[in-house]
């Protein structure tokens, strides 16, 4: 789940922002000055933070400073009542801007871009034989801005991963040609621990959990896929899950 931190000194606003953006699934912060930001940014992870520029204390320009030299994985969208060329000349260089008569919907759009640019940092390869699934599982994980690789057994997962280093997660199917589920997962542990193993099956999850214990991960065919994708979330983002 993308975490949002609001920066906001008007209470207001950080209540209009929250409301909109948990409803839209997000898991959302909020701080009233830079300070309480600090604490928040230093406790816990941001992808996207959404920052005033007047503030009391300190202004969200000179924050800005501190974000990019202590919190360079964390997407900017500045949202102020500044028209947007003015916010661009007052803080260089951030992921987007927000003028605030521009309405909220203006707003999680906005939101919504840098969503998934945070998530397209994150590769997933899909193990399946079946074209088809496979199909579906890149339209979903595409439109929520993964960034998608596929291999048709685990023979050729095994290889993919061997020559790309950034892959974060597999979903491996259990019945495939030339090497099977069984035979891909116990190479991938051994070969490549770091990467999430998430079963993707027509097994139920139980009985996935029976044959295949050493997986991360259990998600069932029959499931929507609102089911995979928070699977995956919580596959790699294990504290927004906690």
């Amino acid at each position: 789940m993308t975490t949002i931190l609001i920066v906001d000194d008007e209470e207001r606003v950080r209540n209009i922002y929250s409301a909109m953006l948990k409803n839209e699934g997000f898991k959302v912060l909020e701080a009233k000055d830079a300070v309480e930001a600090s604490i928040i940014l230093n406790r816990e992870p941001v992808d996207i933070m959404l920052l005033d520029i007047k503030m009391p204390q300190v202004y969200g320009s000179v924050f800005y400073d501190v974000i990019q030299n202590f919190h360079q994985k964390v997407r900017v969208i500045v949202a102020s009542v500044y028209p947007v060329d003015e916010q661009k000349k007052i803080i260089r260089g951030a992921a987007d801007y927000f003028d605030k008569a521009q309405g909220v919907d203006a707003l999680l759009e906005k939101v919504k871009n840098a969503d998934r640019q945070v998530k397209q940092r994150v590769s997933i390869l899909i193990v399946d034989d079946e074209p088809k699934i496979r199909q579906i599982y890149r339209y979903y994980l595409g439109e929520h801005g993964y960034r998608v690789i596929e291999a048709h057994d685990g023979a050729a997962g095994l290889e993919i991963l061997k020559k790309n280093t950034d892959i974060s997660l597999v979903i491996l199917d259990i019945a495939m040609p030339k090497k099977n589920g069984f035979e891909a997962l116990k190479q991938m542990k051994q070969e490549f621990p770091a990467v999430k193993i998430l079963i993707g099956s027509v097994f139920s999850e139980g009985d996935q959990k029976t044959m295949l214990p050493g997986a991360d991960g259990n998600y069932d065919k029959s499931e929507d896929a609102s089911r995979l994708i928070k699977k995956i979330e919580e596959l790699l983002n294990p504290a927004c899950a906690a």
